[in-house]
């Protein structure tokens, strides 16, 4: 259970009742919505065949295959760039197609390096079934178009933006604590002598006389779902094993989605040491570490 002596608290329902009116309403930074300089980048990455494409915005409809047909034959690096045109990444675009009642798999190739008449007839098949073709009768620059699809694809690294901002808030407060305690400890992230999983390390481990002590994981949940009820699930084993190995294990999460999945914390409070949220952290972190280590 919570070890609510060093925490200060005395009982456990207290503990809830606060740490869940302590949870933070956001962390979302100024940059967490669009990362403008990648978005700029892959379009410089992409200006040449951009540039050839743009053609096709001044062709009638009706000729728009054919000239398509004699762009890619001309220029086959184009092909690259068509991916980007509805917002997929790959190179390779599987395609599920039933014919006859038959569900077959045709494989897309967008690469210059393989492209003959039969890939540039399937790539124009492809541009025409997806609806790319009639597309740019509302396309009046493919720039500006692209420019607009790249800034909704990088919204899909919010997540990931998300969980580096509140790994960067709690680094900053991990820092200006060790530094007040001014006790022969030291702090390293990502420690790869800490594995969480296979491919995890740990976010971060509090080393006491160069020898570890505490193990640190951190994550923020903006929106509810089953990450974070895997996530609670995956600490209570952490936890034990960390334990078998001397070490202590905090787990500070913190998002306004725990406020709507209070039931999937009530195990990992009866069997965690320390379930802290970004708060309790800056409040309570120096008693944890005395006690500790």
């Amino acid at each position: 259970m919570v070890k609510l002596e060093v925490l200060g608290f005395n009982s456990l329902e207290e503990y809830i009742k606060y740490f869940f009116r302590t949870l933070l309403p956001s962390n979302r930074t100024y940059s967490y919505f669009v990362d403008w300089e990648k978005v700029k980048n892959k379009l410089e990455q992409l200006k040449y065949q951009i540039s050839i494409l743009n053609y096709l915005t001044q062709v009638k409809r009706e000729d728009r295959r054919r000239e398509l047909k004699q762009i890619i034959t001309k220029y086959p690096e184009v092909v690259e760039a068509i991916p980007y045109l509805i917002a997929v990444r790959e190179k390779d675009i599987e395609i599920l197609e039933i014919v006859n009642n038959q569900v077959t798999f045709k494989k897309i190739i967008f690469d210059k390096e393989k492209i003959d008449n039969n890939k540039i007839e399937e790539i124009i098949n492809f541009c025409e079934k997806t609806g790319l073709l009639d597309a740019f009768d509302n396309i009046k620059d493919l720039f500006t178009y692209l420019f607009g699809v790249e800034v909704g694809i990088d919204s899909n690294a919010r997540k990931n933006r998300s969980g580096k901002i509140f790994q960067e808030m709690v680094a900053l407060a991990l820092d200006r604590k060790i530094k007040q305690l001014n006790l022969d400890l030291e702090i390293v992230e990502e420690d790869p002598s800490i594995k969480i999983r296979r491919n995890k390390k740990a976010d971060f481990v509090i080393y006491h006389k160069n020898q570890p002590k505490i193990v640190i994981e951190v994550n923020f949940y903006g929106i509810g779902g089953s990450k974070p009820t895997e996530t609670a699930g995956s600490y209570l084993d952490l936890n034990k094993r960390l334990k078998e190995k001397g070490l202590t294990f905090i787990w500070v999460t913190d998002g306004p989605a725990w406020k709507t999945m209070k039931q999937t914390l009530k195990q990992p409070f009866q069997e965690l040491d320390y379930l802290i949220n970004y708060n309790i952290l800056n409040q309570k972190l120096g008693l944890i570490i005395k006690n500790e280590t």
